[in-house]
């Protein structure tokens, strides 16, 4: 691990010269899904089914302008990610607990989910409340987790799940007014249907990133935090594609001929048609960027994004790995057009296996360069589920080491050990060690 360190940070230095003798910078192509081919952007069990999606240098001083100096996502130089799959975010006693518990490990931000599937559990006029009956009645969760983290010295970024319409605890749960799932999803008539189509015709749970309604979605739901919270961001999760076979929605198909004046219907690898579709879940982050710009505050846009398998390294660039292909994501280029204010690509492997460490490495030289020649920042997110303490350790150290900063999935399971899952009882010394090692800096 000290000779990965060792290279990665050679890898950053090397970069950081060429991009400052360099005018132009460095031309980077780059982007992730599971190893094993799994989704894992929301939690396993036993931390709830996967799901999953900083201060700059203080010491600088303030421009001679007189601006602000902070980048606008330089709360997440240490952020951990808390999901909605179990009760932590959903009780006075959770959100305490949460609270003490970052606070120990010396976190800077919690990413907290705040809709589980387009149901809030905020005060929303855009989602439907939550039926969740174990959220604490009259709770509300933004509200009460921004006062107690705001007092502990913590950032709060809303997580928001875009495209997933389905899960299933909410098999035995009513359908509130208004909710998309149930208006929209694969049991709403097919004319009202926001979800995509595969190319054998088959409905998705997913959101299609190509129709105006979705979209229009988005804006709304990502402008109402921005302007009726006191969040310090918005953080985007799913703003892709299920895989290269999804985006058939009869309306996407009808746009695609339309603007490439094209017949028929392309298939799944068709280069132009990949590339249309990229460019839908582009113009889907584009409309929460204008949403953010819109809220008359300094609310920072972040996203977690895919990094699945080998990396550009391996493969010649970013655009022959299986984000680009299969994802469908091009969020280098998000980063390069300034769309966002900080990309968290899961670099979600396991240091035990060789393969997956050598994939670990390489994206994170590839962060590493898009992190020297961008304006945003680039925060690697490890699976801290995946592997034992010391290798999380090892994980956040390494990535601290090339990138703008660090974060965790997920708070529920930081690593794979007893000790370190949530059981509603005990202090778990992970959070302390996190903590005592500088988020593996000392190690």
């Amino acid at each position: 691990m000290a000779r990965r360190r060792l290279l990665l940070a050679v890898i950053a230095a090397l970069v950081t010269v060429v991009a400052c003798a360099a005018e132009d910078g460095a031309d980077t192509d780059g982007d992730t899904a599971p190893p094993d081919g799994t989704d894992v952007e929301e939690p396993v069990e036993p931390a709830p089914e996967p799901e999953p999606d900083t201060d700059a240098d203080a010491d600088e001083g303030d421009p001679v302008d007189g601006t602000d100096a902070r980048h606008p996502a330089a709360g997440l130089e240490r952020a951990v990610w808390v999901h909605l799959f179990d009760g932590s975010l959903k009780t006075h006693q959770g959100l305490e607990r949460l609270v003490e518990e970052l606070a120990r490990a010396d976190a800077t931000a919690v990413i907290a989910q705040v809709a589980r599937r387009h149901d809030a559990y905020y005060p929303s006029r855009v989602l439907p409340a939550t039926a969740d009956p174990d959220l604490d009645p009259g709770l509300d969760v933004l509200d009460a987790l921004t006062a107690l983290a705001h007092d502990a010295g913590l950032e709060v970024h809303a997580w928001v799940s875009i495209a997933p319409t389905w899960h299933a605890v909410y098999d035995d749960l009513p359908a509130p007014s208004g909710w998309v799932p149930a208006e929209h999803g694969r049991s709403a008539p097919e004319a009202d249907r926001w979800i995509s189509r595969d190319v054998d015709g088959a409905w998705s749970e997913y959101l299609d990133p190509a129709l105006p309604e979705v979209r229009d979605h988005v804006r709304a739901v990502v402008g109402e935090l921005a302007t009726t919270t006191e969040v310090d961001g918005i953080h985007l999760d799913y703003a892709r594609y299920a895989s290269e076979r999804e985006g058939y929605h009869p309306e996407a198909l009808e746009r695609y001929r339309a603007e490439t004046d094209t017949s028929g219907t392309p298939a799944p690898d068709d280069p132009a048609w990949s590339e249309w579709r990229r460019a839908q879940t582009r113009a889907l982050v584009a409309e929460a960027r204008s949403a953010v710009d819109g809220a008359g505050r300094a609310v920072a846009l972040s996203a977690a994004v895919i990094a699945w398998g080998a990396g550009p390294g391996e493969l010649g660039g970013f655009d022959a790995t299986r984000t680009s292909r299969e994802a469908l994501q091009d969020w280098p280029g998000w980063v390069e057009d300034d769309l966002v204010d900080a990309v968290l690509p899961m670099v979600y492997f396991r240091d035990h296996v060789p393969e997956q460490a050598a994939w670990f490495d390489d994206w994170l030289g590839f962060q590493a360069e898009l992190s020297a020649t961008s304006q945003a920042w680039v925060v690697p997110g490890v699976g801290g589920w995946l592997n034992t303490p010391d290798a999380v350790l090892d994980q956040l150290g390494a990535a601290a080491e090339v990138a703008d900063g660090v974060a965790l999935y997920s708070y529920q399971q930081p690593a794979d050990d007893a000790d370190a899952r949530i059981d509603g009882t005990g202090v778990r010394p992970f959070w302390d060690e996190l903590g005592r090692s500088n988020w593996g800096g000392n190690r």
